[in-house]
């Protein structure tokens, strides 16, 4: 009897960890203004998707969604420079903080992420893109959220590497 009471306790104890890193995260999320990041491949990738950037994030509220409006200066690996826009919906749910890319002002549900730590997160389940697929993890951190995807494919192998402040 004492070990299911005990099971029970750690259960309620572990939602009420996971709703905290969740509120942490929806916090921090409404403060971002810039960002970074770097974009690498590995063996086997046949893109040229390698490269760092620099940019700011303009940030909308409404209800549960976070819109982000990300422009960037990207320098590729033989010093190209290329301006990138992007545009990302986040969405808070019960358990889990839903990351959509809108394009076209369609959103293209790219991951879940659900608290696995006091600090980390991770994919849900992994996004499928033509054979393409796509996992995450996110760190949240005092100063910043560390957001780290990884795309494998039949031709790519690839990370992105993301700096949130």
């Amino acid at each position: 009897m004492g070990n299911a009471s005990n099971q029970v306790s750690e259960v309620a104890e572990l939602t009420g960890q996971q709703l905290d890193a969740l509120d942490r995260l929806w916090g921090r999320l409404r403060k971002v203004r810039a960002f970074s990041f770097n974009a690498s491949n590995g063996p086997g990738s046949q893109t040229n998707w390698r490269g760092h950037g620099r940019g700011e994030v303009s940030v909308e509220f409404f209800g549960a969604h976070i819109l982000f409006a990300e422009q960037a200066l990207f320098t590729d690996a033989d010093g190209h420079k290329i301006e990138l826009q992007n545009r990302y919906r986040w969405t808070r749910c019960v358990d889990h903080i839903r990351l959509e890319h809108l394009r076209r002002e369609e959103p293209v549900l790219l991951f879940g992420l659900a608290p696995v730590t006091e600090h980390g997160f991770r994919h849900v389940q992994p996004h499928l893109c033509g054979k393409d697929t796509y996992t995450a993890e996110l760190i949240l951190h005092s100063d910043e959220i560390e957001l780290i995807w990884h795309i494998h494919g039949p031709r790519k192998n690839e990370r992105l590497h993301y700096h949130y402040w």
